[in-house]
């Protein structure tokens, strides 16, 4: 199997895993990651970047398929940077009211998302190194 394959199964692999998963526990409550997906996108309006790696990351997995390796992969650090930026963050909206709850641990599906965005930087470099490897060098006459 090719890397650029490879690499878009691990990572949206883990992606999809990390959707079933624990994000954030808020004492005695957690909130999914599927949930913080969903409810993410309120955090930018209040100055909150992180959840901008989901973006990042889908258009980094759509630039691999086409591929497009050198493009995605700054865009897979940038994503995988705003992804770790989140550990920052001590409060979490918890409902579509606007409500916030203090985050008192990351859970497995915050790792997870990491893991996916870290995958698919590594998997870029990979593909990258692969396709020069593999190319033929023209042979001056």
């Amino acid at each position: 199997m090719k890397p650029q394959g490879l690499t878009l199964i691990i990572s949206i692999a883990l992606f999809i895993a990390s959707l079933t998963q624990i994000a954030v526990n808020m004492g005695s409550d957690y909130m999914l990651s599927v949930a913080c997906l969903l409810l993410g996108w309120a955090e930018v309006f209040e100055g909150g970047i992180a959840w901008l790696a989901n973006p990042l990351l889908f258009i980094s997995w759509l630039l691999l398929l086409i591929k497009q390796p050198k493009i995605a992969a700054p865009l897979c650090l940038i994503t995988f940077l705003l992804s770790l930026s989140y550990l920052s963050t001590s409060t979490i909206t918890v409902n579509e009211g606007g409500g916030k709850a203090s985050i008192t641990s990351y859970g497995l599906g915050y790792y997870l998302w990491l893991a996916s965005s870290i995958s698919l930087f590594i998997g870029n470099i990979w593909t990258i190194i692969s396709n020069k490897t593999s190319t033929p060098e023209k042979s001056s006459v």
